[in-house]
């Protein structure tokens, strides 16, 4: 099993594919592991050496106590770049995992040609955090699955209760809540306004049009500051992977094959 460490914290990691391709690593939102991915894996591995990890927190890597930082999630990405050995890659993120993109491409690492940033924001009012939070202390994931989920996909996708959906909501019940907290912290505690105009690479913004969590403003948003960046939208809410697989990459890889 792919582990490297970052500080003390053992994080999870996994390349598939033709090492000669070009790699593309993949970042999870936040109550995912690296399997949101799965349902295009096979189609990207025809143009790419996929790279993906579990963020702290999640999945195969550990949750160690207390809040996490932005910057330590990004060190954890660089880690997992470093131990892949990419001297050039492209970094797809949603959600949480386009917020580790926004930083990492804002240190300008050397190998990064290009960067999808999808369905996330560049900050978030503290308080939607500290109330998960507190939800969580108390009752654990299932005090907040619910919200989570209708948060994740539109309410028509949820009626349907696929097999799919059923794989995300069974990920997100079976992390450890301490974990999941730490990554809340991180995005409360995050200002990335300030960070945006050091982005240098090529920035592709995805948008649902049903998001909730991520609406258009805020990919606007994120577009009005990244110099060069274009916006798409995508006929789903906030994990368009799960939702519209097919569609969704169709959307994005013009611009990874551009």
């Amino acid at each position: 099993m792919p582990i490297v460490t970052n500080g003390s914290c053992r994080i999870y990691w996994r390349g598939d594919g033709d090492t000669t391709l070009p790699a593309l690593v993949l970042g999870n939102s936040l109550g995912t592991d690296h399997a949101l991915w799965d349902p295009m894996l096979q189609a990207l591995m025809k143009s790419f050496y996929v790279v993906r990890y579990d963020m702290r927190g999640h999945g195969g890597s550990e949750a160690p106590q207390g809040d996490y930082s932005l910057a330590q999630l990004t060190d954890d990405a660089q880690a997992v770049i470093a131990a892949a050995r990419l001297s050039s890659y492209d970094y797809w993120g949603i959600s949480l995992g386009g917020m580790v993109g926004m930083e990492l491409a804002a240190r300008k690492p050397p190998g990064l040609r290009r960067v999808v940033l999808s369905n996330t924001s560049a900050e978030f009012d503290a308080g939607i955090w500290d109330t998960r939070m507190a939800a969580l202390k108390q009752g654990g994931m299932p005090a907040i699955i619910d919200g989570v989920i209708g948060r994740f996909f539109t309410p028509d996708f949820v009626a349907k209760n696929t097999i799919e959906l059923k794989r995300v909501r069974n990920t997100s019940l079976s992390l450890a809540a301490h974990g999941y907290a730490g990554c809340c912290a991180a995005i409360r505690d995050m200002d990335l306004y300030p960070r945006l105009a050091n982005i240098q690479v090529p920035a592709l913004v995805v948008v649902g049009d049903s998001d909730l969590s991520t609406p258009l403003a805020r990919g606007q948003a994120l577009v009005e500051r990244i110099k060069g960046a274009k916006l798409v939208m995508v006929p789903s809410a906030h994990i368009p992977p799960t939702e519209i697989p097919e569609q969704y990459l169709q959307t994005v890889l013009p611009f990874l094959k551009a």
